[in-house]
């Protein structure tokens, strides 16, 4: 009998006592053992992309890449065919919470260059939707006309239901004293952003040109008049998909009769817009 043998048959030996079942020549190698299961590393998170970020990505995608976030670039506007140099800018934008996600609302205008005292400014209006690193258009109304001498007005987003959002531009006119200043609303619908309906914001002829000379009509002063109409949602109840809107008519009328008087109404859901009626559309004090 070999050492090797002597010294492993006394090794089973203790082996046996201790309970173990084995011996294995050194000289030999052990057998091999299934490698583990190999575990695919787990992806890491989404990285980050601001708000911000976004925003100026989809600008660029739409507007080129001189469009940004703060101030003016120079781009241009067709309109009827024909192609117009226009300055844009963001007027508008504002992230707002819908059910259990959220969307971004965005409003730019553009004012073109040769825009004379007749002709309007654009306005682009968008809802994006978060779409991985970016956004995207869930719903746009583009190229619609406001204001005059190439401006636009001005844009301002807001709530008219407990997750329900919309525009309001305020644009005007102003000629021979008089001044001529509309609001108009733009809503999601069900097909997308419509314009809902325009009314008065603010009318009045306090420096009209035939009341300002010296042999002026004698009534001219009992037809001047200075009106502000306000709009605002009644949100009493919050949970409401879609809020009543109220217009409250303050000021002069005809004659320099005070006026207060408090409009209601509620969005037509065949139609989708508000039945205004024209006297919320005038020029005239009545």
């Amino acid at each position: 009998m070999s050492p090797w043998q002597t010294r492993c048959l006394a090794a089973l030996a203790l082996a046996t006592a201790a309970g173990l079942a084995s011996c294995t020549p050194a000289s030999e190698p052990a057998a091999p053992q299934p490698a583990p299961d190999t575990v695919a590393p787990s992806a890491g998170p989404i990285a980050h992309v601001s708000r911000s970020t976004r925003l100026q990505g989809f600008l660029t995608e739409r507007y080129g890449k001189a469009a940004k976030l703060s101030g003016k670039w120079r781009g241009s506007w067709v309109q009827d065919g024909d192609t117009r140099l226009t300055d844009w800018h963001v007027c508008a934008e504002q992230p707002v919470v819908t059910g259990d996600s959220w969307q971004q609302l965005l409003a730019v205008c553009g004012s073109p260059l040769d825009g004379a005292h007749p002709d309007p400014g654009a306005i682009d209006f968008f809802v994006l939707r978060p779409e991985a690193d970016r956004f995207a258009v869930a719903a746009a109304l583009t190229g619609q006309n406001f204001g005059s001498r190439g401006e636009p007005g001005t844009v301002q987003i807001l709530r008219a239901g407990s997750d329900f959002y919309g525009f309001r531009i305020e644009h005007g006119w102003f000629g021979q004293g008089y001044s001529l200043i509309t609001q108009t609303l733009v809503l999601p619908g069900p097909n997308g952003l419509v314009e809902a309906g325009g009314v008065r914001s603010h009318i009045d002829n306090t420096a009209a040109y035939d009341c300002d000379d010296a042999d002026a009509e004698p009534d001219c002063q009992a037809r001047l008049f200075n009106l502000d109409f306000t709009l605002r949602f009644d949100d009493r109840d919050p949970a409401a998909r879609q809020w009543p809107l109220l217009i409250e008519e303050t000021g002069l009328g005809c004659g320099g009769q005070p006026v207060r008087r408090e409009h209601r109404f509620t969005l037509d859901p065949t139609t989708w817009s508000y039945a205004f009626p024209e006297a919320l559309r005038r020029e005239e004090c009545e």
